[in-house]
């Protein structure tokens, strides 16, 4: 089945709520004909820098670049260690694997997360990437705690958690190093991918800044092309003035699930923290067989995610969440009568 009534992503009603605000910007930078390393990446930068209350952001061409490029301010080697969690994207582990050196994976708690309680037993690795998984908030403390004591380098992943907090405190500023994606499945997406990395550190800053132009303006041997293009800028410099807007939209989206399917288990954050609600992930028995379900109904849903890292059972809490997780579509303009239809043909299935 090609066509959906309801899809999983809704970056075409964002387009639709806002194209002339929207298009006007991309025209902007087009007509200019500085169409890379203009005025409004520069605006960008100092403005997500500015909301996320660091020092630097640097827009780079993917969050994936911005992972690769945060291990490469850490000075990750062939020979060292770097702890990441079970259950992520595949960028995740990707990008160490670029470095080439050893991972070590550890298993998740209940929301997803990396479980804290297990990074104390590993060998000292040179640092550690944690992710916050579906838009909620890992343990910030005890991680940072754990890292000070150890000499670790911090880095978040904050990919799907732009807009979430842990008590007070912002993802995007829960690390040595953040990492922000803006892929068009993302809580802020730019019409054709984009990342940035925030942090507080001025040699981190300098770093990236010319890995991500081939390495010029500094003593590396080479670098990468991987720009953020000035159109998609400005973009996003529109779309960061309506953030707190469209989450507050998103999370209302969120709530009429939860009211409409108390006898499921959602994926979430507890008090005092808040999710970005970037994924609204249920945990179900007969995952699969719903998920056809509600495809053939014209519901589009998604598994995050399906591989396991080991058959044999090491880390049995990310081998439940490959099971069991089941992504229903969640997005800003979302309708209501679309969030019921979805919440009826559950409870269709399962007969309450």
């Amino acid at each position: 089945m090609t066509g959906f009534k309801i899809k999983f992503n809704g970056i075409d009603r964002l387009y639709d709520e806002y194209s002339w605000r929207l298009s006007r910007r991309a025209k902007q930078v087009w007509s200019s004909g500085n169409v890379l390393q203009g005025q409004y990446l520069e605006q960008f930068e100092k403005a997500l820098a500015k909301k996320y209350k660091r020092k630097y952001a640097v827009a780079v061409g993917s969050a994936t670049d911005g992972l690769y490029f945060a291990l490469r301010c850490a000075n990750v080697t062939l020979n060292d260690t770097v702890i990441c969690p079970a259950l992520s994207y595949i960028a995740t582990s990707g990008a160490i694997k670029r470095i080439g050196c050893n991972i070590d994976f550890i298993d998740t708690d209940k929301n997803g997360n990396i479980d804290v309680l297990k990074i104390s037993n590993m060998s000292l690795p040179r640092a550690l990437v944690y992710v916050n998984l579906f838009g909620n908030v890992a343990e910030y403390e005890t991680i940072k705690k754990i890292c000070d004591k150890r000499g670790i380098i911090l880095i978040e992943d904050a990919a799907q958690s732009q807009g979430a907090k842990y008590k007070k405190q912002l993802s995007g500023t829960l690390g040595d190093l953040s990492i922000f994606s803006f892929d068009p499945m993302k809580n802020m997406p730019s019409f054709g991918g984009g990342g940035a990395v925030l942090t507080d550190n001025n040699e981190y800053y300098k770093t990236i800044r010319s890995l991500r132009r081939h390495g010029l303006d500094s003593n590396f041997d080479y670098g990468y092309n991987s720009l953020l293009a000035d159109d998609h800028a400005n973009q996003l410099l529109f779309l960061l003035s309506k953030f707190d807007k469209l989450q507050k939209l998103r999370k209302k989206v969120y709530e009429r699930y939860q009211k409409n399917l108390p006898q499921f288990t959602f994926v979430g954050m507890d008090n005092p923290h808040q999710s970005s609600f970037h994924k609204l992930v249920i945990l179900i028995e007969k995952r699969d067989e719903l998920k056809k379900w509600l495809e053939a109904e014209g519901i589009e849903t998604k598994i995050h995610y399906s591989k396991t890292l080991n058959p044999n059972g090491t880390y049995p809490m990310a081998d439940s969440f490959c099971k069991k997780s089941l992504s229903l579509p969640i997005y800003p303009f979302l309708k209501t009568h679309e969030i019921d239809l979805i919440c009826k043909k559950i409870k269709e299935f399962y007969n309450v």
